[in-house]
């Protein structure tokens, strides 16, 4: 699959530096931060199941997860 986003300079700067540094390609570091992004997110959410009451949404449980655990 492929994906498109568009950066502002700075972003893209901190981009080409972080992927110098790291000897990784541009594409390879958002493709790793958004798995890390939804890996922290799927356990928070397993988590969460178990403190609120099971008839809320996806979309409410997960608001419910951003009150106790502010990025």
């Amino acid at each position: 699959m492929k994906v498109s986003v568009r950066l502002d300079e700075e972003t893209y700067s901190e981009l080409e530096k972080l992927s110098r540094a790291l000897g990784v390609s541009k594409a390879e570091i958002p493709r790793r931060a958004l798995k890390k992004y939804l890996a922290e997110k799927k356990s928070l959410t397993k988590s969460m199941r178990g403190i609120v009451k099971p008839r809320l949404t996806p979309e409410e449980l997960e608001e419910a997860c951003w009150v106790f655990n502010p990025q």
